[in-house]
C-alpha cells in the first residue's frame, strides 16, 4: 500500500515489545498522590516532577498527579516548566532554580511562579515590568541547607526590597518557602531548628508588609514525619511538596515503600537474550571479578550503564521466571549477567529463560528499588533518575486498563506515511469503516500537523454530515450521521478538544460518557486525559514538519498558517507519518492490514 513503511522482509503489521522499557504505571502515580494528600491535609499538595519526573516521563506523570489531586506542580528549572506548559498543561507551575540565563519573560507569559533566592529578585521584577507584568514569586529562605536560598541574616534586606517590588506592581510575593535537609532521619534534632527558623522568618516577612498566601517546607518525608508530631502544622503548613513519594519509593532507610502505603510506579524490564552453559571456573565480564564455582547456565540481560544501570551494582536482583537472581560480575555498557546456579537449562526446551521477561525492579513480587541501591551503595532516588532515554518509557493505567496485555502493551501499532492531506484523509476513511459506536480515539499531534484533517476523512468513511473543523473554540461538535450519506443508520461523530483542558475530570465536565455509546468520539490532546471513558481505545499520533519554530522549539503559529496558506497556493503538501496504537479487547484480535 502506499505511503507504508517496513523493511523489504519485514511486513509492517509485525510488532515487537520495545527490547528494554522503563514501564510507568499512571494509576500507581494517582494512589500515591491520593495517600500523600490525605496525610498532609488540610496542606494543599505539590507533585514534584523536576528531572523528567524523576525518570518516570514528566507530562504523563503531571496528568496522573493532577488526576490524584495534586494542586499544584513544581519542577527546577523553568525549561521544565515550560514543556508541561507546552504540553497543555494548565495547572499551577513553581520553578525555583535558576541561571543568569534563565528565560524570566517566558516563565511570566506562561504563569508559572518563580522561586527567588538571592540575585534573582531584581532580575525577575525588571522583566517583569519591561513586560508590563506581574511576577508571581515564592520567596526561599536558607533555614540551614546551605543550598539555593536567602540566608537568615540576609532574610531582612531581602523582604524588604521584595516589598518595594510588590509596591510596583513588578512582583507578587505569593509564597515563602524552605527545605529540610534531614527530615529523612525523623529523629534528627535539625528538623525543629529549621522549622523553628522557618517561622521567625516568615514573622520578619509580615512585618515587612508582605503577605504570602503559601508557606512550604516539607517534602516527602516531612509529609510522613509531620504525623508524629504535636503539631503536625508546624511541619505542613499550607502545602507538602512531594517528589520522590509520589513515584512509590520510600525516603526513609528503614521503611519499605509498602510499609508507608506507597505502590512503586516503574518496572525496569527487558528480556533474556541469551542463554549458555559454561564449565566451573567461567570467567563473567570485565576483570573477572566472578568465576562459577561449578558448571552452571549463564543469562544474558541486555541492560547496562549506558541504560541507566550502575556498573558497581555487583549483585543488583534480576527476576526470571518469577525467581530472582543475583547479577554477577562488573555491568558492562549494555549487559549484565546473571549465574541461573544449574546447569542444563540452555538444552531443556522446557526451562530455558531465553525469551522471559527479565525485570530488575518493580512492585509487588518483583525486586525493589532499594535492592538495586543497596548493591550501588547510593540512594532509591538515583537508580529511577538515571534510567536512560536509551530505555523507552511505557505507560499502564492498571486500575483502568487491568485486562490489557501484560504491561499494558498495544494490541497492535501501525505506522504509515501518507504523502498529501488526501492520502491522510484516505487512510482515515479506510480506517472508519471498521469502527462502530462505542469506539474511542485519541488524536495528539502539533498545530497544523493535520488532526482536522484526519478527522474529516473518519467523517466521510463515517458518512455524518459535511463541515467538521476544529472544535477549540468550543471544546467539542457533535457530527450527526447523515441518512442520505455512505452510511445510513450508522454513529454520530463527536469531535472534542482537549487542549484547554487539564485533567480528566474537566474533560469529565462535558459529560462524554452521555454520548460515548452511541458515537465515534475522537479527542484532540486527549493522552492522559480520556482513557478511562472505555476499554480499549485507538492512539493516532500525526508528526509533520510544518512551521518554523520558535527559539524554545515551539510550534510558531505564524509560520504555520503561512505554510498551509501556501499549500493552498501551490498545490503541495509535506507528509506527514500516522502511528496508530490499539489498545484493548476491541482491538486484540484484528490485523491493522485488514483495517487500513
Amino acid at each position: 500500500m502506499e505511503g507504508v513503511t517496513s523493511e523489504p522482509s519485514t511486513p509492517v503489521s509485525r510488532v515487537r515489545r520495545p527490547e528494554r522499557s522503563a514501564v510507568v504505571d499512571l494509576a500507581a502515580i494517582r494512589h500515591n498522590v491520593r495517600h500523600l494528600k490525605k496525610l498532609a491535609a488540610p496542606a494543599a499538595l505539590m507533585a514534584v516532577v523536576k528531572a523528567d519526573a524523576y525518570g518516570h516521563g514528566a507530562v504523563p506523570v503531571a496528568q496522573a498527579a493532577l488526576q490524584g489531586g495534586a494542586d499544584m506542580l513544581g519542577v527546577a528549572h523553568v525549561t521544565e516548566a515550560l514543556e508541561l506548559r507546552e504540553a497543555g498543561i494548565k495547572a499551577p507551575l513553581l520553578a525555583w532554580l535558576h541561571t543568569v540565563n534563565t528565560d524570566f519573560s517566558a516563565a511570566i507569559e506562561y504563569q508559572v511562579a518563580l522561586g527567588v533566592s538571592g540575585w534573582e529578585l531584581e532580575e525577575i521584577a525588571r522583566v517583569a515590568q519591561d513586560m508590563g507584568a506581574t511576577a508571581q514569586v515564592h520567596l526561599k529562605v536558607d533555614t540551614g541547607l546551605g543550598r539555593n536560598g536567602y540566608t537568615l541574616a540576609g532574610w531582612p534586606a531581602a523582604v524588604r526590597a521584595a516589598a518595594s517590588a510588590q509596591q510596583r506592581g513588578a512582583i507578587d510575593v505569593v509564597g515563602i518557602m524552605t527545605h529540610l535537609g534531614a527530615a529523612d532521619d525523623p529523629q534528627a534534632p535539625e528538623n525543629q531548628e529549621q522549622l523553628d527558623a522557618f517561622q521567625r522568618a516568615v514573622q520578619v516577612a509580615r512585618e515587612a508588609g508582605l503577605t504570602p498566601s503559601i508557606l512550604h517546607a516539607a517534602n516527602t518525608p516531612g509529609t510522613f514525619d509531620a504525623q508524629d508530631m504535636a503539631d503536625p502544622t508546624s511541619m505542613l503548613c499550607d502545602m507538602v511538596r512531594v517528589g520522590i513519594g509520589i513515584y512509590g519509593i520510600s525516603p526513609f532507610a528503614e521503611r519499605t515503600a509498602e510499609e508507608l502505603g506507597l505502590i512503586p510506579a516503574m518496572t525496569l524490564r527487558t528480556t533474556v537474550n541469551n542463554v549458555k552453559e559454561v564449565p566451573a571456573g567461567q570467567g563473567v565480564s570485565y576483570g573477572f571479578n566472578y568465576r562459577t564455582e561449578q558448571p552452571t547456565t549463564l543469562a544474558l540481560i541486555p541492560l547496562g550503564y549506558a541504560d541507566g544501570v550502575p556498573r558497581i551494582g555487583t549483585g543488583g536482583p534480576v527476576r526470571i521466571h518469577g525467581v530472582s537472581y543475583a547479577e554477577v560480575g562488573r555491568v558492562a555498557m549494555d549487559q549484565m549477567v546473571v549465574d541461573l546456579g544449574e546447569p542444563g537449562l540452555a538444552s531443556d526446551p522446557d526451562r530455558n529463560p531465553l525469551g522471559a521477561e527479565a525485570v530488575l525492579f518493580g512492585a509487588g513480587a518483583n525486586p525493589s528499588v532499594r535492592e538495586w541501591s543497596q548493591a550501588a551503595q547510593t540512594i532509591d532516588y538515583e537508580i529511577v533518575t538515571r534510567i536512560s532515554p536509551r530505555v523507552p518509557r511505557e505507560y499502564v493505567d492498571s486500575v483502568g486498563i487491568s485486562h490489557y496485555q501484560p504491561e499494558g502493551d498495544p494490541a497492535w501499532a501501525l505506522t504509515l506515511e501518507p504523502a498529501s492531506a488526501e492520502a491522510t484523509q484516505k487512510v482515515a476513511k479506510d480506517l472508519a469503516g471498521h469502527l462502530r459506536a462505542g469506539d474511542l480515539m485519541i488524536l495528539t499531534g502539533e498545530l497544523g500537523a493535520g488532526k482536522t484533517t484526519f478527522t474529516q476523512g473518519l467523517g466521510a468513511g463515517l458518512g455524518v454530515r459535511e463541515g467538521i473543523i476544529s472544535p477549540t473554540f468550543v471544546l467539542a461538535r457533535q457530527h450527526p450521521n447523515d441518512p442520505q450519506g455512505p452510511n445510513p443508520g450508522g454513529p454520530m461523530l463527536v469531535h472534542v478538544d482537549a487542549y484547554r483542558l487539564a485533567t480528566a475530570t474537566e474533560v469529565d465536565d462535558i459529560d462524554l460518557e452521555q454520548t460515548l455509546p452511541t458515537s465515534v468520539t475522537v479527542v484532540e490532546w486527549g493522552r492522559g486525559k480520556v482513557e478511562h471513558l472505555a476499554d480499549s481505545r485507538l492512539e493516532i499520533t500525526i508528526d509533520r514538519a510544518v512551521g518554523a519554530r520558535d527559539n524554545d522549539g515551539a510550534p510558531n503559529l505564524a509560520s504555520v498558517l503561512a505554510d498551509l496558506e501556501a499549500e493552498t497556493e501551490t498545490g503541495e503538501d509535506e507528509p506527514r507519518t500516522l502511528t496508530i496504537r490499539a489498545f484493548g479487547p476491541r482491538w486484540s484480535g484484528q490485523q491493522p492490514t485488514d483495517l487500513i
